[in-house]
């Protein structure tokens, strides 16, 4: 072989350890399945991301609570042994406070509302400076649809919920918000629910429509209350150095890409609700029912001062009302 050749060679070799060095997998953990929507979207996320980046960044998904559920991953997140995760805003306010301001009922009163608010620029600083003072930072959100409550009895109106027994979100927040409708917030795994309603553990439950058609839950809770009290958010999180990992130019793409899937997300959600809901309609017969919301609206007014007079959710608050015109 030539001096030439060898160096040639030599140069290859540098050229491929120097791509090496510059690319890294990172590994993203879910408690949803692969063909979820959440877990599609993140799939061509991560497929979009690995060609911009012409490979620099790679994800590696762990769906369907591999790596544990969400309470449990994002404490790997924030003591950096994972990179990143989807947890949501119900799992997050756990963690950081400031976010039960998102999963308060009626902070969105519309889709249009839900998008200004999740894309502004205040908005999302007000978060991730919270967040980023517990170990963690907001990548971007994907949305859920808007949320409402089933029954297995017949129930028209606010007044028809005092008393009633409803599985809700494990939060804080929720748990309140359902107390404050007058009804009894009862603790019961999301894949029990379908049996506790079935054997009236429970009388119903707050949550997406779309599950009464996806889950089955219409086979069972025969009526539907349209209050549409909150949009949960699923956040994708990342590990304190995964910024610095990244680097700039790369973390630039990754924002650029997660802001197209989060706006996706909301056409999505709000299509397959209606879609699922009509299905649940014809197909299992329930019966939906629109009502007044202003009791609804008036009964968590003290969950909104509480939330004004805490300095840690204050920022978040009022960055919000400001933006809406409230």
């Amino acid at each position: 072989m030539t001096i030439c050749s060898r160096a040639f060679g030599a140069l290859l070799a540098f050229a491929a350890t120097t791509t090496a060095i510059h690319a890294d997998t990172y590994r993203l953990a879910t408690n949803v399945t692969e063909d979820s929507t959440a877990g599609q979207l993140l799939a061509s996320f991560a497929s979009a991301v690995a060609e911009r980046t012409e490979g620099r960044v790679a994800f590696q998904m762990f769906h369907n609570g591999v790596l544990g559920e969400q309470a449990q991953y994002l404490q790997q997140i924030q003591s950096g042994v994972l990179d990143a995760g989807l947890v949501n805003s119900g799992t997050l306010e756990t963690v950081v406070p400031a976010v039960g301001v998102m999963n308060l009922p009626y902070m969105f009163r519309t889709s249009e509302e839900y998008a200004q608010v999740m894309t502004d620029d205040t908005v999302l600083s007000a978060l991730s400076e919270a967040s980023a003072a517990k170990n963690v930072s907001v990548l971007g959100f994907i949305s859920s649809g808007f949320r409402s409550i089933y029954t297995t009895k017949p129930v028209t109106d606010f007044a028809g919920l005092q008393g009633l027994k409803l599985r809700s979100i494990a939060s804080p927040t929720y748990t309140e918000m359902v107390t404050l409708f007058g009804a009894v917030p009862t603790p019961l795994p999301f894949g029990e629910l379908y049996s506790g309603l079935q054997a009236g553990v429970v009388d119903g439950a707050e949550g997406g429509l779309a599950g009464l058609w996806v889950a089955k839950f219409g086979e069972v809770a025969k009526h539907a209350l349209v209050s549409n009290h909150t949009r949960l958010t699923d956040f994708v999180v990342t590990s304190p150095d995964f910024n610095t990992r990244v680097g700039e130019a790369d973390m630039a793409i990754l924002r650029e890409e997660f802001e197209k899937l989060s706006l996706e997300s909301i056409a999505f959600a709000d299509k397959n609700e209606a879609d699922q809901l009509a299905l649940a309609v014809s197909e299992l017969g329930v019966l939906v029912t629109e009502t007044d919301l202003a009791p609804f609206m008036s009964a968590v007014t003290p969950m909104y001062d509480a939330a004004r007079a805490d300095p840690a959710k204050a920022p978040l608050i009022d960055a919000i009302f400001t933006l809406t015109g409230r």
